[in-house]
């Protein structure tokens, strides 16, 4: 991936060069947005139908950050398979003994996709007709939907996959596949697999102060039905920071050591 400078210069460029080009209906939604106090990023159920996970220990209305903040996923939720709702009941055991599985934010790790959207840190979003950019503050992480593209038909699978995009009047639509099945889905450490298939759809409301996310996922290796949330961004006013982290093997708990991953393959 080019240097995440370059990469916000070059579309900055675009943006600038470009907006005649654009239609006069599509909505700009670049600068920077958030998603506010991380006690309260949870997904939010849709109005109707197949939700998302929920946390049973919810923090209050008014909570600030993190710290203290239970994260016990609803593991009778019937969206999900036998073997997925057994780990998430395992990360519920686990906090409980106060000893939590740590979480891809916790260890630097890819978030993928809908994790992503968890994430309450500034996100920046540079848009061209032929790029749309989502650039997030937290690890410095980058993700790239094409503009009226297909996915390719060979896609080797990655933390974030492969997006294409398209404008539906007001709405971005951002259509996900090729992710592999090292991440979670939430922060309740929800598992998928490599069939999973994510769709946003980005939104202004309120006037053009408010960004709206809704997505359904489908993953029949993981989930009993496709299942559908949404998450809201406001305005960021404090800025863009750079949140450097670099991967740590050493477990805060327990103060062993992970394996360090290795390859046995042959060179030749």
């Amino acid at each position: 991936m080019a240097p995440r400078a370059a990469l916000a210069t070059l579309a900055a460029c675009c943006c600038a060069a470009s907006a005649a080009a654009q239609p006069a209906a599509v909505p700009d939604f670049s600068g920077l947005w958030t998603r506010g106090p991380a006690a309260q990023s949870a997904f939010k159920p849709p109005l109707e139908g197949p939700g998302p996970i929920i946390n049973t220990t919810p923090p209050p209305p008014d909570a600030g950050g993190g710290t203290g903040t239970s994260w016990r996923g609803d593991y009778t939720n019937p969206i999900l398979q036998p073997w997925a709702a057994d780990i998430v009941r395992q990360h519920v055991e686990a906090d409980i003994a106060e000893m939590p599985f740590l979480s891809a934010q916790q260890i630097c790790s890819p978030h993928s996709v809908p994790y992503v959207l968890q994430l309450n840190d500034a996100v920046q979003f540079l848009q061209t007709p032929e790029i749309f950019a989502i650039l997030y503050a937290r690890e410095m992480r980058a993700r790239l939907a094409y503009m009226n593209a297909e996915h390719p038909a060979d896609l080797t699978p990655s933390y974030y996959g492969h997006s294409v995009a398209h404008w539906q009047g007001d709405t971005l639509v951002v259509d996900t596949i090729g992710l592999n099945d090292k991440t979670w889905t939430d922060r309740f450490g929800t598992p998928h697999t490599d069939k999973l298939h994510a769709v946003e759809r980005y939104r202004l409301t309120d006037g053009g102060t408010i960004l709206r996310a809704e997505f359904t996922v489908e993953d029949p290796g993981a989930f009993t039905v496709p299942w559908s949330a949404y998450v809201t961004y406001r305005r960021e006013e404090d800025g863009y920071f750079e949140q450097v982290c670099a991967e740590n093997n050493r477990d805060p708990f327990s103060g062993e050591d992970y394996p360090i991953p290795k390859d046995d393959t042959p060179d030749f």
